[in-house]
């Protein structure tokens, strides 16, 4: 006990409660392992969409193709989309039912096998609408506006990716959208900014980027949504499984 407590006992004691109250012992497993959580979510975010846009390049060597995005619109992925919806994820609230049921205890690397199921899944699924849209955009013909649907593609695969993030297991479709209001505020953002990317003359000068019509919005937006597709039938199966164990 930190108040109550002689001095020799807090000094052998391994934890020394400060308020003297058995319940912030609870509290703070229940603390620690949400902690725990949001940096694994922070990591897969970080970690899938990288490899997404690196198996994205690779690609298009492999296959022939001119780089899909130039080392400034890497940049801009890495530093603006990546920048905001990575911050907001970190603020997810604390899941519930933290303290109920089994909770694994963490390994020595945070990279665990489903999390690297699901980065493998979320890369790949990246890495081919990325090519795909490349191909789409005629780049043998218009590499610029090719390199824009690609760009833009592999933003719009973030935005809806941030939100893959949100749970392991749980359906984004069940999830309250406001519960993390600054992942809602930090879309918006990027959403923003990467309009500006496309229309702002200073901006497609800087990035090398044309201005994009409705339809072709509307070609890239679908594509993107078969992130959140892949996840939702990944996250299908393991709650069956989770229900059979």
């Amino acid at each position: 006990m930190g108040k109550i407590g002689t001095e020799v006992a807090k000094e052998a004691a391994d934890i020394v409660l400060l308020d003297d109250n058995f319940g912030s012992i609870v509290s703070a497993v229940e603390e620690g392992r949400s902690i725990y959580k949001t940096i694994k979510k922070v990591i897969l975010y970080l970690f899938a969409t990288s490899a997404g846009e690196v198996l994205a390049i690779a690609g298009a060597l492999v296959l022939g193709y001119p780089l899909l995005i130039l080392p400034a619109q890497i940049i801009w992925l890495n530093l603006v989309t990546d920048g905001f919806l990575d911050v907001a994820l970190a603020m997810e609230p604390k899941e519930k039912g933290l303290l109920r049921g089994n909770f694994e205890r963490p390994k020595k690397y945070l990279v665990d096998k489903l999390m690297g199921k699901r980065m493998f899944l979320m890369s790949i699924t990246m890495a081919v609408g990325a090519l795909y849209l490349f191909n789409v955009g005629n780049f043998e013909t218009d590499l610029a506006k090719a390199m824009t649907i690609s760009l833009t593609g592999l933003a719009v695969f973030q935005w809806f990716n941030a939100w893959n993030c949100r749970s392991e297991d749980r359906s984004v479709f069940q999830m309250n959208p406001f519960s993390n209001l600054f992942l809602v505020g930090a879309t918006l953002i990027v959403i923003s900014l990467q309009l500006l990317a496309v229309y702002n003359p200073m901006m497609q000068k800087l990035l090398h980027t044309v201005p994009l019509s409705l339809s072709e919005w509307l070609l890239i937006i679908p594509v993107a949504l078969s992130i959140v597709v892949v996840e939702e039938v990944r996250k299908f199966f393991h709650r069956r499984e989770a229900r059979r164990a």
